[in-house]
C-alpha cells in the first residue's frame, strides 16, 4: 500500500518538477531535473534527478549533485502543503513515514556537496551495480553471466546511454539511443578514466559501445589493479577478465599491442577459443614473432571465451589451471599453434 500512496504523491508533484518522465511502471522509474540543484545550468534537457524503487517506497537520487534522500524529502522541498497530505495520508494507512520527517532536504544538500569533490565522474553519472535492487535489468544481467559479485562494486549501470556523452562530448553523434548498459570503465595505472565501455543488457544489434575520453592511453581493462611483479593473464573481453587472479582485458585486435605497459616475460596473453577465425589466428602468429607467451586452447576446450565456459559449468580456478597447462612460447609455441589453427 506505502508504494501506492508513494506513486500517487509523486504523481501528484510532477507538475511542479522540470521534465518529469515516467521511464517504468513496475517498478516505477521516473527522471526530472533535480529541484536541489537545478541540474545543468548549461543544457535545460539535461535531467539527472531520478525516482526509483527501492523495497516498497520510493527513494530519490541525483547524479549531479549527489543528493539521495526519501521521496517525502522531495515533496517537503517542492511542496510542502502536499508534504502534510502525503504525511497524514500514510499516517492513515498506519505507516512509518520514515526519512520523509526528518531535516529538511536543503540541509541535506549542503551535507553532500563535499562528497560530490570527491565522486568520480563515473559516480556522479551512473550507480555501480552493487547499489542497485535485484530487480534492476544490469543486476540481472550479471546474474546471468554468473559474473562474481565482489566485482559488481566496479562495473556501473546506465539507464540511459545518452549520459555518456557527458564523459565523451565528442561521441555526441554517434552515442544516439536511450537504452540501459552496464558500464565497464577503462582506469589507467595513474587512476584516471581514459574510457568505458557499454554493453547492451537488452536485444541490440550494437552489443558493445566503446569510448575514448583519453585517445593517447591504450585501453586496457583493470590494469589499474593487476599486480605487475605477478603472473598477468591478458584476455579480450572485460567480462572474462573478471574470473581469473590478476587479469586484464583488451580487444583483440590490440592484444598484442600493450608491452609498453604490461611485462612480457611474466604475462600471458588468453585468445578467444576460435581456431578456424583467420584473423584471431594471424593475431596470434604476430604475437608469436613478437615473443608473447600465449594460451593455445585443448581440443576438451569447446566454448569460446572464459564467461561461457563458466556458464558451460566449469570452475574458474579449473579454467584458469587449464590456461596454465597449455600456455607456451617459442619453437613450442609454433608447434601447438599449428596444430590447434583450422583455417
Amino acid at each position: 500500500m506505502n508504494m501506492w500512496i508513494d506513486i500517487k504523491y509523486a504523481n501528484l508533484l510532477s507538475v511542479q518538477l522540470e521534465n518529469y518522465t515516467v521511464k517504468s511502471n513496475n517498478p516505477y522509474l521516473a527522471n526530472f531535473r533535480c529541484p536541489f540543484c537545478g541540474d545543468s545550468q548549461k543544457s535545460k534537457k539535461k535531467t539527472r534527478g531520478y525516482l526509483y524503487t527501492k523495497t516498497t517506497s520510493l527513494f530519490y537520487k541525483c547524479h549531479n549533485c549527489g543528493v539521495g534522500t526519501t521521496l517525502g524529502n522531495v515533496i517537503k522541498y517542492v511542496n510542502p502543503s502536499l508534504y502534510n497530505e502525503y504525511k497524514l495520508e500514510r499516517y492513515k494507512e498506519g505507516m512509518d513515514i520514515g526519512n520523509a520527517a526528518k531535516p529538511h532536504a536543503k540541509i541535506e544538500f549542503t551535507n553532500f556537496s563535499p562528497q560530490f569533490e570527491e565522486r568520480s565522474p563515473l559516480e556522479r553519472l551512473f550507480d555501480s551495480v552493487s547499489t542497485l535492487p535485484k530487480h534492476n535489468i544490469g543486476v540481472k544481467y550479471l546474474e546471468s553471466r554468473m559474473i562474481p559479485r565482489d566485482k559488481w562494486s566496479d562495473i556501473y549501470f546506465a539507464y540511459e546511454t545518452k549520459k555518456l556523452v557527458e564523459l565523451c562530448p565528442d561521441y555526441d553523434e554517434i552515442v544516439q539511443y536511450e537504452e540501459p548498459r552496464i558500464i565497464l570503465p577503462f582506469i589507467s595505472r595513474s587512476n584516471d578514466l581514459v574510457g568505458v565501455s557499454a554493453r547492451a543488457v537488452e536485444k541490440n544489434n550494437l552489443r558493445y559501445l566503446t569510448l575514448r575520453i583519453d585517445k593517447s592511453t591504450p585501453l586496457i581493462y583493470n590494469v589499474n589493479n593487476v599486480d605487475l611483479t605477478k603472473q598477468i593473464y591478458c584476455v579480450e573481453g572485460p567480462l572474462d577478465s573478471l574470473f581469473l587472479n590478476n587479469a586484464v582485458a583488451v580487444g583483440s585486435a590490440d592484444l598484442a599491442r600493450v608491452s609498453s605497459i604490461l611485462p612480457k616475460g611474466n604475462t600471458t596473453l588468453v585468445f578467444d577459443n576460435q581456431p578456424r577465425n583467420p584473423e584471431v589466428v594471424r593475431i596470434m602468429k604476430k604475437a608469436m614473432e613478437d615473443g608473447w607467451k600465449i594460451t593455445v586452447w585443448p581440443d576438451t576446450i569447446e566454448q569460446k571465451d572464459i564467461n561461457d565456459m563458466v556458464l558451460s559449468g566449469r570452475n574458474p580456478d579449473e579454467i584458469q589451471e587449464v590456461i596454465n597447462m597449455n600456455s607456451h612460447s617459442g619453437l613450442s609455441l609454433r608447434l601447438k599453434l599449428n596444430e590447434w589453427s583450422k583455417c
